[in-house]
Protein backbone atom coordinates (compact mmCIF):
# COMPACT_ATOMS: atom_id res chain seq x y z
CA UNK A 1 0.00 0.00 0.00
CA UNK A 2 1.02 3.19 -0.13
CA UNK A 3 2.22 5.10 2.81
CA UNK A 4 4.16 1.79 3.69
CA UNK A 5 6.05 2.38 0.45
CA UNK A 6 6.51 5.92 1.64
CA UNK A 7 7.36 5.59 4.98
CA UNK A 8 10.26 2.88 3.57
CA UNK A 9 11.92 5.71 1.62
CA UNK A 10 10.85 8.76 3.35
CA UNK A 11 14.21 8.97 5.17
CA UNK A 12 16.32 8.95 2.00
CA UNK A 13 14.39 11.58 0.31
CA UNK A 14 14.45 13.71 3.46
CA UNK A 15 17.95 13.09 2.96
CA UNK A 16 17.86 14.10 -0.49
CA UNK A 17 18.59 10.64 -1.79
CA UNK A 18 16.74 7.97 -3.42
CA UNK A 19 17.63 4.31 -2.96
CA UNK A 20 16.41 0.96 -4.23
CA UNK A 21 17.45 -2.13 -4.83
CA UNK A 22 16.82 -5.41 -6.56
CA UNK A 23 17.86 -4.49 -10.06
CA UNK A 24 20.15 -3.53 -12.68
CA UNK A 25 18.40 -1.77 -14.88
CA UNK A 26 16.18 1.26 -13.23
CA UNK A 27 13.58 1.40 -15.83
CA UNK A 28 11.13 -0.73 -17.79
CA UNK A 29 8.29 -2.81 -15.51
CA UNK A 30 5.48 -2.21 -15.11
CA UNK A 31 3.85 0.50 -13.31
CA UNK A 32 -0.25 -0.47 -11.72
CA UNK A 33 -1.93 2.01 -9.30
CA UNK A 34 -5.22 3.16 -8.76
CA UNK A 35 -6.21 6.80 -7.01
CA UNK A 36 -9.24 8.21 -5.16
CA UNK A 37 -10.56 11.21 -3.44
CA UNK A 38 -10.51 13.50 -6.31
CA UNK A 39 -10.14 16.90 -6.64
CA UNK A 40 -10.69 19.50 -9.66
CA UNK A 41 -7.94 22.65 -8.90
CA UNK A 42 -9.45 26.02 -9.49
CA UNK A 43 -10.87 26.43 -12.87
CA UNK A 44 -10.57 29.25 -15.43
CA UNK A 45 -8.79 32.09 -14.51
CA UNK A 46 -6.02 30.07 -11.90
CA UNK A 47 -5.83 26.32 -12.89
CA UNK A 48 -3.52 26.07 -9.81
CA UNK A 49 -5.28 27.51 -6.59
CA UNK A 50 -2.41 27.40 -4.03
CA UNK A 51 -4.15 28.72 -1.81
CA UNK A 52 -6.26 26.50 -1.78
CA UNK A 53 -9.54 28.21 -2.75
CA UNK A 54 -12.00 26.76 -5.37
CA UNK A 55 -10.68 23.33 -4.94
CA UNK A 56 -13.33 21.15 -4.47
CA UNK A 57 -13.91 17.58 -4.24
CA UNK A 58 -15.18 15.14 -6.96
CA UNK A 59 -16.38 11.48 -7.07
CA UNK A 60 -14.26 9.82 -9.14
CA UNK A 61 -10.92 7.36 -9.17
CA UNK A 62 -8.01 7.13 -11.58
CA UNK A 63 -6.36 3.64 -12.84
CA UNK A 64 -2.84 4.09 -14.45
CA UNK A 65 -0.91 1.24 -16.46
CA UNK A 66 2.47 1.68 -17.47
CA UNK A 67 5.66 0.36 -19.00
CA UNK A 68 8.52 3.09 -19.02
CA UNK A 69 10.48 1.33 -20.79
CA UNK A 70 8.26 0.99 -24.02
CA UNK A 71 6.81 4.37 -23.31
CA UNK A 72 3.50 2.72 -23.70
CA UNK A 73 0.66 2.46 -20.81
CA UNK A 74 -3.48 3.95 -20.65
CA UNK A 75 -4.21 6.32 -17.94
CA UNK A 76 -8.10 6.34 -17.51
CA UNK A 77 -9.84 9.01 -15.21
CA UNK A 78 -13.61 8.34 -14.33
CA UNK A 79 -15.28 11.97 -12.38
CA UNK A 80 -18.60 12.98 -11.71
CA UNK A 81 -19.36 16.44 -10.76
CA UNK A 82 -21.78 16.91 -7.47
CA UNK A 83 -24.47 19.17 -6.50
CA UNK A 84 -21.49 20.66 -4.08
CA UNK A 85 -18.64 20.67 -6.46
CA UNK A 86 -20.84 22.37 -9.21
CA UNK A 87 -19.49 22.65 -12.91
CA UNK A 88 -15.69 22.22 -13.57
CA UNK A 89 -15.26 25.59 -15.83
CA UNK A 90 -12.94 24.57 -18.45
CA UNK A 91 -12.47 27.65 -20.28
CA UNK A 92 -13.60 30.99 -20.23
CA UNK A 93 -17.19 29.98 -21.41
CA UNK A 94 -16.74 26.09 -21.02
CA UNK A 95 -18.35 24.39 -18.00
CA UNK A 96 -18.27 20.59 -17.46
CA UNK A 97 -21.09 18.80 -15.79
CA UNK A 98 -21.97 15.14 -15.49
CA UNK A 99 -19.41 12.32 -15.92
CA UNK A 100 -16.23 12.95 -17.29
CA UNK A 101 -13.61 10.61 -18.55
CA UNK A 102 -10.15 11.62 -19.13
CA UNK A 103 -7.95 8.94 -21.38
CA UNK A 104 -4.86 9.15 -21.80
CA UNK A 105 -2.68 6.64 -24.28
CA UNK A 106 0.10 8.45 -26.31
CA UNK A 107 3.43 9.19 -24.39
CA UNK A 108 5.97 11.88 -26.29
CA UNK A 109 9.15 12.97 -24.88
CA UNK A 110 9.42 16.97 -25.76
CA UNK A 111 12.41 16.78 -23.29
CA UNK A 112 15.24 14.76 -22.54
CA UNK A 113 13.97 14.37 -19.16
CA UNK A 114 11.16 12.61 -20.17
CA UNK A 115 12.67 9.86 -20.80
CA UNK A 116 10.48 8.67 -24.55
CA UNK A 117 7.53 10.08 -22.70
CA UNK A 118 7.01 8.11 -19.84
CA UNK A 119 9.99 8.61 -16.57
CA UNK A 120 10.59 7.23 -13.28
CA UNK A 121 12.46 8.55 -10.18
CA UNK A 122 13.13 11.83 -10.96
CA UNK A 123 13.02 15.81 -9.26
CA UNK A 124 10.23 17.65 -11.61
CA UNK A 125 9.10 21.32 -11.09
CA UNK A 126 10.37 24.34 -8.84
CA UNK A 127 13.98 24.83 -9.50
CA UNK A 128 14.64 21.98 -11.47
CA UNK A 129 14.42 22.74 -14.65
CA UNK A 130 12.64 19.46 -15.47
CA UNK A 131 9.01 21.41 -16.10
CA UNK A 132 7.59 24.87 -15.48
CA UNK A 133 7.63 25.70 -11.99
CA UNK A 134 3.69 25.88 -11.79
CA UNK A 135 4.54 23.38 -8.72
CA UNK A 136 6.98 23.13 -5.94
CA UNK A 137 10.10 21.01 -6.29
CA UNK A 138 8.98 17.00 -6.34
CA UNK A 139 9.91 13.89 -6.11
CA UNK A 140 7.96 11.95 -9.16
CA UNK A 141 8.11 8.38 -8.22
CA UNK A 142 6.05 8.37 -11.94
CA UNK A 143 5.58 10.76 -14.63
CA UNK A 144 4.02 10.94 -17.96
CA UNK A 145 3.74 13.91 -21.12
CA UNK A 146 1.59 13.41 -24.55
CA UNK A 147 -1.91 13.62 -25.46
CA UNK A 148 -5.61 13.06 -23.59
CA UNK A 149 -8.96 12.74 -24.90
CA UNK A 150 -11.97 14.14 -22.77
CA UNK A 151 -15.12 12.53 -22.63
CA UNK A 152 -18.45 14.35 -21.69
CA UNK A 153 -21.24 12.10 -20.57
CA UNK A 154 -19.87 9.33 -22.76
CA UNK A 155 -19.46 11.31 -26.19
CA UNK A 156 -15.83 12.96 -27.01
CA UNK A 157 -15.69 16.41 -26.43
CA UNK A 158 -11.97 17.09 -26.90
CA UNK A 159 -9.03 14.82 -28.55
CA UNK A 160 -5.27 15.45 -28.39
CA UNK A 161 -5.00 17.75 -25.88
CA UNK A 162 -1.63 18.55 -23.74
CA UNK A 163 -1.56 15.83 -21.15
CA UNK A 164 0.52 14.89 -18.62
CA UNK A 165 0.11 12.82 -14.97
CA UNK A 166 2.49 12.19 -12.06
CA UNK A 167 2.70 10.38 -9.36
CA UNK A 168 4.80 12.52 -6.70
CA UNK A 169 5.37 12.71 -3.08
CA UNK A 170 2.67 15.17 -1.44
CA UNK A 171 2.01 19.09 -2.38
CA UNK A 172 -1.39 19.60 -2.06
CA UNK A 173 -2.09 19.83 1.90
CA UNK A 174 -5.56 17.83 3.05
CA UNK A 175 -9.17 19.62 3.54
CA UNK A 176 -8.60 20.61 6.95
CA UNK A 177 -5.32 23.48 6.08
CA UNK A 178 -7.92 24.08 3.23
CA UNK A 179 -6.23 22.12 0.36
CA UNK A 180 -3.35 24.75 0.20
CA UNK A 181 -0.12 24.21 -1.50
CA UNK A 182 1.77 25.69 1.59
CA UNK A 183 5.20 24.98 3.86
CA UNK A 184 4.92 23.89 7.61
CA UNK A 185 5.07 27.73 8.63
CA UNK A 186 2.33 28.42 6.46
CA UNK A 187 3.89 30.14 3.45
CA UNK A 188 1.66 29.42 0.42
CA UNK A 189 3.42 28.87 -2.96
CA UNK A 190 3.94 31.15 -5.73
CA UNK A 191 6.05 30.41 -8.45
CA UNK A 192 8.00 33.92 -8.30
CA UNK A 193 9.35 32.53 -4.63
CA UNK A 194 13.16 32.39 -4.82
CA UNK A 195 12.80 29.03 -2.81
CA UNK A 196 10.88 26.68 -4.47
CA UNK A 197 11.63 23.93 -1.91
CA UNK A 198 9.89 22.19 1.32
CA UNK A 199 6.42 22.52 0.03
CA UNK A 200 5.84 18.85 0.42
CA UNK A 201 5.79 15.97 2.83
CA UNK A 202 7.52 12.91 1.08
CA UNK A 203 5.92 10.29 3.86
CA UNK A 204 2.52 10.81 1.69
CA UNK A 205 1.75 11.25 -1.93
CA UNK A 206 -0.64 12.26 -4.92
CA UNK A 207 -1.85 11.90 -8.95
CA UNK A 208 -1.54 14.80 -10.63
CA UNK A 209 -3.40 14.85 -14.06
CA UNK A 210 -3.63 18.16 -16.24
CA UNK A 211 -4.63 18.73 -19.92
CA UNK A 212 -4.60 21.73 -21.47
CA UNK A 213 -5.31 23.05 -25.43
CA UNK A 214 -2.65 24.79 -27.36
CA UNK A 215 -4.55 28.23 -27.88
CA UNK A 216 -3.31 30.81 -26.08
CA UNK A 217 -5.58 33.02 -23.69
CA UNK A 218 -3.47 35.51 -21.15
CA UNK A 219 -6.77 35.81 -18.91
CA UNK A 220 -6.04 32.08 -18.03
CA UNK A 221 -3.12 30.79 -15.85
CA UNK A 222 -1.39 29.18 -17.49
CA UNK A 223 -2.41 30.57 -20.08
CA UNK A 224 -4.25 27.95 -22.41
CA UNK A 225 -7.99 28.46 -23.16
CA UNK A 226 -8.71 25.37 -22.04
CA UNK A 227 -7.14 23.84 -18.97
CA UNK A 228 -8.49 20.81 -16.51
CA UNK A 229 -6.17 20.25 -13.65
CA UNK A 230 -7.52 17.30 -10.80
CA UNK A 231 -5.30 15.93 -7.87
CA UNK A 232 -6.12 12.39 -6.68
CA UNK A 233 -4.80 12.44 -2.50
CA UNK A 234 -5.44 8.85 -1.89
CA UNK A 235 -2.75 6.19 -4.38
CA UNK A 236 -2.95 2.86 -4.04
CA UNK A 237 -0.07 1.27 -5.80
CA UNK A 238 -0.78 -2.65 -7.11
CA UNK A 239 3.04 -2.70 -8.78
CA UNK A 240 6.16 -0.36 -9.22
CA UNK A 241 9.53 -1.18 -10.39
CA UNK A 242 12.37 -1.80 -7.74
CA UNK A 243 16.02 -0.53 -8.70
CA UNK A 244 19.76 -0.24 -7.70
CA UNK A 245 20.02 3.58 -8.36
CA UNK A 246 20.89 6.63 -6.23
CA UNK A 247 19.55 9.96 -7.54
CA UNK A 248 21.00 12.85 -5.50
CA UNK A 249 18.13 15.59 -5.50
CA UNK A 250 19.50 19.02 -7.40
Amino acid sequence: MQKLWYLAVAGALAAGIFFLAGFDDPRGRDWSLMAQNALIIGGYGDNFAYSGENVRPLMGTAVLRADSALDAGELVATLRTTPESGPIRMGKDVYLEGEIRLVMRTFIEEAPFMDGGIAEFLWIHGDTGQGPPVMPRQFAFLAGWGTLDIYLNGELLYQDLDGHFMYTEQARRGPEAGYAVAREDGTIYNPMLPDKTRFTDPTNGELHIVAHSTVTDPDNFPPHSLWIHLNFADVFVQAAPVATVSTVAP
